[in-house]
């Protein structure tokens, strides 16, 4: 949405407020407050509520006041709805109370969510850049770390917190982290970076579903060596699934790079190139993934992977539709690089037809140069030949005496 959308929904919020219980109680929190501040597209609007169970209860209001579109959609363990307003149907609101967090599972990252104060609601929050508040009433700008703003303007990811208990407690923030230090070309704080490499492992309790959210962000966004290409570095990416372990542990030659490290050089080039295509991308990071299947080792103890590209089509389909990637684009995928391996056979085969026609020119140049050097020897003979009978003849002319 354009940054005038963004301040007539907030003037608008204050106006049907005033007066109400609401008034002074709504915050926009995050990414959009973030976002103002950079000056950059504003994607999401998210209101905070600083009362109890404050985001489904103001949703219902708003919905009695017949300012809404339709029925919110609510989330009431996490006190959260999404919401359309009638005036500003295209963009879709989401309203949340101000909560505190415990983690109190090691193999769950779902925490037990109850009301908390805006205090508690700010420190609970991923990284510092995300904790602005913009008071809807007066329109100021709460920076209750002290480090919000300054992070954004110098370019730092840091965490609110410890950051070794903010990445035990949700691991999915070590991809955010990833992911939001490259779409904005930002640094991540050293003892950020530190605890981040340590929690890795944490990874392991990732859902699939947020694997896959995080994982097209990152193949399909900007600066893809620093994201994911950083998150292959660490050992991160295999615990997204059984096929990216092994794609961890493969290389196709001694000493060669592994499959996973070979997709991002692949994803890297495509992105220097200027293609954005998700279809392009995600075939360059899964274009020899059927290796994995096809590999065979002839007589010599070379390997070799045959028809790798049409194995790994269909591996690459199956893995997409498994994490919940559109059909119609996990078939395209598959086809192209299953099409890329037709163009490589065709390509070989041409080349062997190439080479064998070459080779063939070659015998019958040989040939004929073998004819031209015989024939030469025998000019050479028969030169020789009468050199000889012509130097017999003066012999025999001077020895014979003149007839009287």
């Amino acid at each position: 949405m354009t940054d005038n959308t963004y301040h007539k929904i907030l003037d608008y919020f204050r106006e049907i407020s005033e007066g109400t219980k609401w008034d002074g109680h709504l915050y926009a929190v995050g990414g959009c407050v973030r976002d103002e501040i950079l000056g950059a597209p504003i994607h999401d609007v998210d209101i905070a509520v600083d009362l109890p169970d404050g985001g489904v209860k103001f949703a219902m209001w708003l919905l009695r006041h017949k300012y809404l579109v339709e029925m919110p959609v609510l989330f009431r363990k996490f006190g959260t709805a999404k919401l359309r307003l009638r005036k500003f149907p295209e963009e879709e609101i989401e309203v949340v109370q101000t909560r505190a967090e415990k983690y109190t599972e090691k193999t769950s990252r779902c925490p037990e969510v109850v009301s908390g104060t805006i205090e508690e609601d700010c420190f609970r929050r991923d990284f510092t850049v995300n904790t602005l508040y913009r008071n809807i009433k007066t329109g100021e700008i709460l920076d209750m770390t002290g480090r919000g703003v300054h992070d954004i303007r110098e370019g730092v990811i840091r965490t609110p917190l410890d950051p070794y208990e903010t990445f035990d407690d949700d691991p999915v923030r070590i991809l955010r982290c990833l992911r939001f230090a490259a779409r904005f070309g930002w640094k991540i704080d050293e003892a950020t970076m530190e605890a981040l490499k340590a929690s890795v492992e944490r990874l392991a309790i990732v859902s699939r579903e947020r694997w896959s959210a995080e994982f097209r962000k990152m193949l399909f966004g900007r600066n893809v060596r620093d994201s994911l290409g950083t998150l292959v570095e660490i050992g991160g990416l295999k615990y997204m699934n059984q096929l990216m372990r092994e794609m961890s542990e493969t290389t196709p030659e001694p000493g060669d790079k592994t499959l996973l490290e070979l997709g991002i050089d692949a994803v890297c080039k495509l992105e220097e190139e200027g293609v954005e295509d998700e279809a392009q991308r995600l075939a360059a990071f899964f274009g020899n993934v059927g290796m994995l299947r096809a590999a065979v080792r002839d007589k010599s103890g070379t390997m070799r992977y045959p028809r790798h590209e049409h194995i790994g089509g269909l591996m690459t389909g199956r893995l997409l539709k498994h994490l919940g990637m559109d059909k119609a684009l996990a078939e395209d995928v598959k086809a192209i690089i299953q099409g890329r391996g037709e163009v490589r056979r065709k390509k070989e085969k041409q080349l062997r037809v190439e080479m064998h026609q070459a080779h063939q020119d070659q015998q019958q140049a040989e040939r004929i140069e073998r004819r031209k050097e015989r024939a030469a020897r025998h000019r050479a003979m028969l030169e020789e030949h009468r050199k000889r009978i012509a130097r017999r003849r003066r012999r025999k002319a001077k020895q014979t005496p003149p007839q009287e």
